[in-house]
């Protein structure tokens, strides 16, 4: 009874308190009313380095209403009411939401702010409670551009974010004059400092550098921010001094991950991180059937509709990163690069974001004509995800809205106590090199993902499988919380080696290690199955398993591993050593096809033209190497002085080695042996029609081969 009264204690302080909450995406018109806890003793009875659920609920509300403008109709201002409740006096508030981004000295480098300050009655007397909530990106396309200021003054590598950097120096100047003031001593008071996305990079730098250069020490600041981007290239960042600050992500959100932490570009923030629950680091039941609908609870009244989660952990950030620290090798690159990717992104925030007013802040409610207005490539996207997936439009854009969302971190916050909201467990991704058939499929045997020829089909991907297709390679990703079960094939009659590289990844999907390139070997008849998940989440090498010829046939026509058997149409080209020109097309599948081909004579003076047919088969003998065997017949229409409108029917064979550099690219090179029989297709033979490059086989008095070589390309 002693101890559970104990650790009652704090609540028992603690008062619930109706806030009036409203935000950048709220949906609806008035103030949603929240009932959160709140008693200013947790400052004075909680260590900075220790994390407080209660503290970090408070921070995440006023991210939220920071978002509404403070000088706008300050009596109903929610941010202004908010402080009201908690006890603080209007005098002792202090807010600056009008910027002049025009201004020669801070130019777009500039954020909203607010502080606000508090007698408390603590066991060692009266101390100074200050809040500083940092407000996050307005639709202003100026503060976008401070988002993207990595060095604009240098255009080389640095150690701190520039835009953020030169926002926190003007906030701190401000929140020094705000303390001598009102005569607060640093000493005698402690501080929370929070925002949302770029106000929590602001918090994270601001609370860092006041600890650094000894304005306010760590063990007065209680620092949390939610979605926070990467600050900083500093080794330090991950220093224990700086664990009084608490970096709350969702794997499944971008924007905690840029600028990438990755290959040359080590961007970090100060502080501890700790990532939120999601479909691949928590019980999937649990997550589906209590979290959800719980922080639902919430969500529904902010946004009037659910949360739509990706469920695929920090799949899509990670990729990200991969694409961009491949395009964008340095910092140099980002700015001079063909690709200026800084320059193209500043013109799209000037499109998107009209010039911002903040008299005239916008309504965006998910209902409003303007939200109606899609772009003509969206529109052609829209179209062919939904004719695939019923719905799955509205959803990808409804979670790449939610995946950020102040209201997304404060529902969650809200819905889950401390011991729920939050999980270490990674995930892990393999990366396949080469041309292979693949499936990934769960223990009820339901398909997962795809991969024909090394290329993923795309909208075979179901949860909790993630894929990405890269020119080199395919990338699957798997969650940590279960292990899925994968077959690899290759029809090849020699067995095909199959690369494979294992990727892991922290809770927040930081790169924490990856194994050697290792090999497989798929062949015709006997594929190779493997789990991964649970299994692949520390582990380098993967245990294979080599299938029989009966379990392999199997699997492969339940999961549709029949790349041998897929049927295609393509368009054909060649030109022989007999200088025979041919058009046309092949279509049928590796076992058996057919085809059709125009045939132009190009040799000295002739006319003639004709017309052939084949069928045939294409065999794997190793990787993208094949080879081909046909039998063939030509027609074909003479017209020379002797000879008016001869027609020949030559038949022959075809032997062809080929090379598919690309899927559905196959470029080869023929040897093909005409059939010419006596007094039956001579015509067809003349030295004016063809260049006699081989000389010909002789099979009998009236049979022989004439050989030639033919190169072409099929696509």
């Amino acid at each position: 009874m002693i101890i559970l009264t104990l650790f009652s204690l704090p609540a028992l302080h603690a008062k619930k308190i109706t806030f009036p909450v409203h935000g950048l995406l709220v949906a609806t018109k008035e103030p949603v009313s929240l009932d959160v806890d709140w008693d200013e003793k947790w400052f004075f009875e909680t260590e900075t380095t220790k994390y407080h659920h209660g503290i970090a609920r408070i921070a995440a509300l006023l991210s939220e209403i920071s978002y509404i403008p403070a000088e706008k109709n300050t009596e109903s201002n929610e941010l202004i009411q908010s402080y009201r409740l908690m006890g603080f006096k209007d005098e002792d508030i202090y807010w600056n939401y009008t910027l002049d981004y025009t201004s020669p000295t801070e130019g777009n480098n500039q954020a909203a702010y607010s502080f606000a300050s508090k007698d408390v009655q603590t066991a060692k007397g009266t101390k100074k409670l200050v809040l500083v909530v940092l407000r996050g990106t307005p639709l202003s396309a100026n503060e976008w551009i401070s988002n993207i200021n990595v060095s604009d003054n240098t255009h080389k590598d640095v150690l701190v974010h520039e835009g953020f950097y030169r926002t926190v120096e003007t906030i701190q100047k401000e929140l020094l004059y705000y303390l001598i003031k009102n005569k607060i001593s640093p000493d005698e008071a402690v501080f929370l400092l929070t925002g949302h996305s770029r106000g929590g990079a602001l918090a994270n730098i601001l609370g860092a550098k006041l600890d650094d250069e000894g304005v306010i020490t760590g063990k007065k600041l209680f620092v949390y921010t939610f979605a926070s981007p990467n600050v900083s290239q500093e080794e330090k960042t991950s220093s224990p001094k700086y664990n009084f600050i608490w970096n709350i992500v969702s794997a499944e959100d971008i924007v905690p991950s840029v600028p990438p932490n990755r290959n040359k570009w080590k961007w970090k923030k100060f502080g501890q991180t700790r990532v939120l629950v999601n479909y691949w680091n928590t019980d999937q039941k649990t997550f589906l059937n209590d979290y959800l609908p719980r922080m639902n609870g919430y969500y529904e009244k902010l946004l009037l509709r659910e949360y739509a989660p990706f469920k695929n952990g920090p799949f899509i950030h990670i990729q990200v990163a991969r694409i961009l620290t491949t395009l964008y090798k340095s910092v140099d690159n980002y700015y001079n690069n063909f690709f200026n990717l800084r320059s193209m992104a500043e013109s799209i925030f000037w499109k998107i974001f009209p010039e911002y007013d903040e008299e005239e802040f916008p309504d965006i409610l998910p209902d409003s004509k303007e939200s109606k207005k899609i772009p003509f490539i969206l529109r052609l996207i829209q179209k062919n995800v939904d004719s695939n997936i019923e719905g799955g439009f509205e959803y990808a854009m409804k979670a790449f809205l939610d995946m950020h969302a102040c209201e997304s971190y404060l529902s969650w916050m809200l819905a889950l106590e401390e011991k729920e909201v939050y999980s270490t467990m990674g995930s892990s991704q393999i990366s396949f090199d080469g041309s292979y058939d693949c499936a990934v499929y769960d223990d009820d045997g339901n398909l997962l993902a795809r991969i024909l020829d090394g290329s993923i089909e795309l909208y075979s991907l179901k949860v909790p499988v993630a894929g990405m297709p890269y020119p080199d390679k395919s990338v699957l990703g798997f969650p940590g919380n279960q292990n899925l079960t994968v077959v690899i094939y290759k029809d090849s009659l020699i067995p095909t080696i199959i690369s494979y590289q294992i990727e892991h990844y922290d809770a927040k999907g930081e790169l924490t290690g990856s194994s050697k390139k290792q090999n497989m070997y798929p062949r015709t008849r006997h594929a190779i199955r493997f789990t991964a998940g649970s299994d692949t989440l520390e582990e380098d090498s993967l245990v294979l398993e080599k299938l029989a010829k009966k379990d392999t046939e199997s699997l492969r026509r339940q999961f549709g591993l029949m790349q041998d058997k897929k049927f295609r149409i393509q368009p054909e080209f060649s030109y022989s050593t007999e200088r025979i020109l041919s058009l046309g097309f092949r279509l049928g599948c590796q076992d058996i096809y057919g085809g059709i081909l125009a045939d132009f004579y190009t040799y000295k003076t002739a006319e003639a033209t004709g017309f052939t047919t084949e069928i045939g088969q294409q065999h794997c003998l190793y990787g993208r190497i094949m080879f081909d065997s046909a039998l063939l017949s030509h027609f074909l229409w003479t017209d020379d002085q002797d000879q008016r409108n001869k027609f020949s029917f030559v038949p022959a064979g075809r032997f062809s080695l080929v090379i598919k550099p690309r899927h559905r690219i196959q470029a080869f090179v023929t040897m093909m042996f005409d059939a010419r029989i006596k007094d039956f297709n001579d015509a067809a033979f003349t030295s004016d029609l063809r260049r006699k490059t081989f000389s010909h086989i002789k099979l009998g008095e009236n049979l022989g081969l004439y050989p030639s070589m033919q190169f072409g390309i099929r696509f």
